[in-house]
């Protein structure tokens, strides 16, 4: 990556890396001389982000606004599990049980990401899922309340796949056990995103 910075042949590297959902609609080979085990459309975008956050690095000197910014999250992530381990753990579970059970959602969603989040310049996308229209969709998980925090990120997450892939409609699914007031008050004027509460069904039965 170095040797390729420095020659100025990044824009290239990201160049050979497109491929479109529409690319993989079409059943289009691997673009590429790596070697893919899985969906070529998510593990290709996956490098082709980081190769872009790491042009950013260098461009910037090392002083990245994203680096920084992605280092703070971190941060911020290793500390919030420290003492939210509960809600973290909580939100594992909670995308393990959506993956297996989408349709559930809304019907017809069709999961593209090959069961990795997809990587996007602002993050991760917890779910990323195509709906019966072709639509790209965003689905971000929230254990707890949801805020208008949460509208924003999942609209940056909406914003990036839009500028990857300018001819594909993007929505998003903000998922979480509440709203609130913020939240659903924001919600009004981005009718792009759709906002549903989970809830839990237990069954109880007598002992074998």
């Amino acid at each position: 990556m170095d040797a390729l910075y420095d020659a100025d042949q990044l824009a290239g590297v990201i160049e050979a890396l497109q491929y479109s959902l529409g690319d993989e609609k079409a059943g289009r080979p691997n673009p590429t001389k790596l070697r893919i085990d899985g969906n070529p459309y998510n593990v290709l975008n996956n490098f082709k982000t980081g190769v872009r956050t790491y042009r950013e690095f260098r461009d910037s000197g090392g002083e990245s606004e994203v680096a920084n910014d992605a280092a703070i999250e971190l941060a911020g992530e290793a500390l919030r599990e420290k003492r939210e381990g509960r809600q973290f753990e909580l939100e594992r579970h909670l995308q393990e049980s959506l993956r297996g059970a989408i349709e559930q959602l809304e019907p017809g969603l069709v999961i593209v990401d090959d069961g990795v989040e997809r990587a996007v310049d602002s993050g991760f996308i917890d779910i990323l899922a195509v709906d019966q229209a072709g639509a790209l969709v965003v689905i971000e998980l929230k254990a707890g309340i949801a805020k208008r925090e949460a509208l924003g990120q999942i609209l940056g997450y909406m914003g990036d796949l839009k500028m990857e892939e300018p001819e594909s409609a993007v929505r998003g699914i903000l998922v979480a056990a509440a709203f609130d007031k913020s939240c659903k008050s924001a919600r009004v004027v981005t009718p792009s995103i759709q906002l549903r509460e989970y809830r839990f069904v237990f069954d109880f039965v007598a002992p074998e």
